[in-house]
């Protein structure tokens, strides 16, 4: 039987979902899920270790007003129990991957902010014996605090597999897809299949949700339209424990500027049979003759992904265009300002315009297994943060990880008015982005100063020993991550470079906790210096945080 530790207060939030509390005896015990500072909880010991104790919430006890003084707005929120003066709330079914919705947007940026500094406490200790401390600059909100994602991704799933009858069915027969047969067509479709997000620490598991209040209310009115057209199908749901069936995934992604928008249905077709074959074209045709369907959706693609892993795409699956070209476009549109840095950030925070120079606007084509940032208008707001910060661009320019180009490509058009000689020089792991990459720094009239290649940064030059007499007169290099740190080869990669050129580092990250760990590692080498972090929040009501620094 686990121990159960009573009346513990939380502190402070370490990183992710880690929030730290501590014993009588100064122990720091660890605690996962939901936690605000001030609260008091009961929790449960899952581990523990010589120096902390890792622990999961039974109950909240109580919050610090302070802290819980938001508006919830999604009907699939849900937090543990807790009790206070002002509310009661029980424990439900929800999707809980929204846990700050509890706290007000400007309590949820200063928790962020102490986050990103907490972050960075250790390595300005260690600098003041040496160079200045690194300054952690106030954090940029984002433009929009609700429905601001461009993409989500939904899961199809049974969420009945426990029921009595059926686990008697499988244990007499001892067929579960002839059961699964008869069960499908024997009680109402509803009864069994769902389709939302997995629940959390029990993957297999789908919470069934009716929309999501981080997107907007046409992707909601998309999903509700494709979901109910399948479940009507008689068509079964992916089984995560039994690898079989059909409906898997629901892709959709949406763009701001252009309003074009794209569905991807990932399906496993192995498991039909003649007739259920039937049902998917008599289906196919429901999506064509569905009229809100046809005046909303830009572009419809299915992928066929017969695959065990709980991925839409993998290197068997195949991904067929239903409708239109399979691909839309977004614009990113940057506005120049005359004035400096400083007085921007502070006009933003009036809310006030900035005094115009000019505008810059970039299209990106995005195809469907492209990265692209998920909050547009801070996309916009990242990018033209990071040109500032750079500052004069000189030479070449090198990304390590380089998406679809949207960062890069941004930076280099700006940069045209400056320095119309420079060239960008892309690496990406990911072939399709690659080929979205020289697809928009033609649309963009970049092409000529634009080369891509694609590999794992870190194995770059052993792939392409060719690239190495491309990579010259190199002025900045800038590294965005999708792992949580940079790989140990890439930093003695920069490092070796350092030595032939003067150039400045853009490093960009989610993780403010490894980022400095990187940066310290560059630093102590006397590679690099750095000035200033500047922390944006591009996810509100998570814990996730972009944060920009220019190493120099």
């Amino acid at each position: 039987m686990k121990s159960i530790l009573k009346n513990l207060k939380v502190y402070k939030l370490w990183h992710g979902w880690i929030w730290i509390s501590s014993l009588s005896d100064g122990k720091k015990v660890l605690i996962k899920w939901w936690a605000l500072p001030g609260s008091t909880v009961d929790v449960t010991v899952v581990k523990r270790r010589k120096d902390y104790i890792e622990a999961h919430i039974v109950e909240t006890k109580k919050y610090d007003e302070k802290m819980a003084d938001g508006e919830i707005f999604c009907p699939h929120f849900f937090i543990p129990k807790w009790i206070s003066e002002a509310n009661a709330w029980t424990e439900r079914i929800g999707c809980g991957w929204c846990k700050w919705q509890m706290m007000s947007y400007q309590t949820q940026l200063w928790i962020k902010q102490q986050l990103v500094e907490d972050a960075f406490k250790k390595l300005n200790k260690n600098l003041e014996e040496k160079w200045k401390r690194i300054q952690i600059l106030p954090i940029i909100p984002s433009p929009l605090d609700k429905w601001y994602r461009n993409k989500i991704e939904f899961s199809f799933g049974v969420y009945k597999q426990q029921n009595p009858e059926f686990r008697k069915w499988i244990k007499e027969w001892k067929s579960e897809e002839e059961i699964l047969k008869e069960w499908i067509h024997k009680y109402d479709i509803d009864a069994n299949q769902c389709c939302g997000f997995h629940k959390q620490w029990e993957f297999a598991k789908i919470v069934n949700v009716d929309s999501c209040g981080l997107i907007s209310q046409k992707m909601n009115q998309i999903y509700e339209t494709i979901k109910t057209l399948c479940f009507n199908s008689w068509l079964p749901v992916f089984d995560q424990k039994t690898h079989q069936w059909f409906f898997r995934h629901l892709v959709i992604r949406e763009w701001i500027h252009t309003e074009q928008l794209m569905v991807n249905l990932s399906i496993s077709f192995g498991n039909l049979d003649a007739e259920q074959t039937k049902l998917w074209e008599q289906l196919m045709e429901d999506f064509k003759a569905n009229e809100f369907l046809k005046k909303n959706v830009t572009t419809f693609v299915i992928t066929y992904n017969e695959w065990l892993s709980d991925t839409v795409k993998n290197d068997q699956s195949e991904t067929k265009v239903f409708w239109w070209d399979g691909y839309i476009h977004e614009q990113l549109n940057f506005v120049q300002s005359k004035k400096n840095k400083d007085e921007i950030i502070d006009s933003e925070n009036e809310k006030s315009e900035p005094d115009v120079n000019n505008e810059t606007k970039l299209t990106f084509r995005i195809s469907p297994f492209s990265f692209f940032q998920t909050n547009t208008l801070w996309a916009e707001k990242l990018f033209w943060t990071a040109f500032n910060m750079l500052g004069n661009i000189e030479w070449n320019l090198l990304d390590l990880y380089c998406w679809a180009g949207s960062i890069w490509l941004s930076l280099l058009k700006q940069n045209n008015g400056k320095n119309k000689d420079s060239e960008l020089i892309g690496i990406e792991i990911v072939e399709d982005a690659i080929r979205d990459a020289n697809v928009n720094a033609s649309i963009n009239w970049l092409e000529n100063q634009s080369f891509f290649v694609a590999s794992p940064c870190e194995k770059v030059l052993n792939k392409f020993p060719e690239l190495e007499e491309k990579i010259k007169n190199i002025g900045v290099v800038v590294v965005d991550p999708p792992r949580e740190w940079l790989h140990p080869n890439v930093i003695e990669w920069i490092g070796k470079l350092k030595k032939e050129y003067k150039f400045k580092l853009l490093y960009i990250s989610c993780n403010p906790v490894t980022m400095a760990r990187d940066i310290e590692m560059l630093v102590n080498e006397q590679w690099f210096s750095a000035k200033e972090v500047q922390p944006v929040d591009m996810f509100p009501h998570t814990h996730h945080i972009e944060n920009i620094c220019v190493l120099e």
